[in-house]
């Protein structure tokens, strides 16, 4: 039997009616207690109409029995400000939470995991986050004796965390100047292309420069990496994303975690023995959903970069005089 679900969801969502509804039906089948409902706002008056009618249709289907919180956008405020500050409000007013955005199709057990993992870790400072997405779907040699693993890697499609752990966050990152030349940055990733690639961008995101700049997430996955942060996921993958196509904001057809297939969470949940990050897992996530290092052009072009920095800078300034 299904858990009540007394942990309360946050539920992101903006002008796409059809995955809106579809995400929302599962919340509704899991009637949490408490319901903190984020919209963002029009940027025209076509989205405004969509926006419209997703805020009504969201309004029908809340028939169950529940504490509902909303916090609407008049006007749009992109995704990085408006996630960020709707999860900001949410936690001014609960120690923990749910978080799914209106793409993110969870699987029914995916709430009771979160529930039970909340629970369970909530004085543990050092496990930031809660995942459902799983992306070892390709690895032939993963392996998880328990329910799930210990990660480096905060996986944003359908999450769980805690008050304590969000207060970490800083959308604007503003300690980088700091943090990116320090011993703690090199401790948090000492892979030295996986720091390449993380260094670069937090660098654009800092400077603004970065195509994905009105973005949120990469700046909580900073929080969880400079605060010798866990991400738990589990063995099995409980969300598949329904957002890819024209409509979404930064989803991709061709996305390594594109249309995963949702899996049952096997019960009752079975705890690690050690909390020890499963570093081949987040190998396999580093080089093939990343995409770090995945061909020989990449890992040469690191490994000159990081051990020998005048043939790279060499290499460089003949590739730009003759190109």
């Amino acid at each position: 039997m299904t858990p009540k679900l007394t942990t309360p969801v946050i539920f992101l969502f903006w002008k796409r009616p059809e995955t809106t509804v579809r995400v929302l039906e599962k919340i509704r089948e899991a009637k949490p207690r408490e319901l903190f409902l984020v919209a963002d706002g029009p940027r025209d008056e076509w989205e405004k109409i969509l926006c419209a009618k997703t805020r009504e249709l969201v309004k029908k289907m809340i028939d169950w029995d529940c504490q509902i919180y909303k916090n609407y956008s008049d006007i749009n405020l992109g995704c990085r400000a408006r996630v960020s500050s709707g999860i900001d409000w949410a936690f001014e007013q609960t120690e923990r939470a749910i978080i799914l955005e209106d793409d993110c199709l969870p699987h029914p057990d995916f709430f009771s995991y979160c529930q039970e993992l909340l629970e369970k870790y909530k004085d543990n400072e050092r496990v930031m986050h809660i995942s459902g997405t799983n992306t070892q779907e390709g690895n032939k040699n993963f392996q998880c004796a328990a329910s799930y693993y210990f990660s480096q890697i905060a996986q944003i499609w359908g999450w769980a965390t805690w008050k304590r752990a969000w207060q970490s966050y800083d959308v604007n990152i503003k300690n980088w100047p700091q943090i990116k030349e320090s011993e703690q940055w090199k401790r948090a990733l000492p892979n030295y292309a996986v720091r390449e690639y993380w260094t670069k961008l937090m660098e654009e995101m800092y400077q603004n420069k970065n195509p994905r700049k009105n973005t949120w997430d990469a700046q909580w996955f900073y929080a969880v990496l400079t605060n010798n942060g866990l991400a738990i996921t589990p063995k099995n993958n409980l969300i598949t994303n329904i957002g890819f196509g024209v409509e979404s904001t930064h989803a991709l057809q061709n996305d390594a975690k594109a249309n995963l297939p949702l899996n049952k969470l096997e019960l009752p949940i079975v705890h690690p023995t050690a909390i020890k990050i499963n570093i081949k897992a987040d190998n396999y996530n580093w080089k093939f959903v990343f995409r770090i290092n995945n061909t020989w052009k990449k890992k040469i072009k690191s490994f000159l970069r990081h051990y020998v920095p005048e043939l790279y800078s060499l290499a460089k300034e003949f590739k730009n005089r003759y190109n």
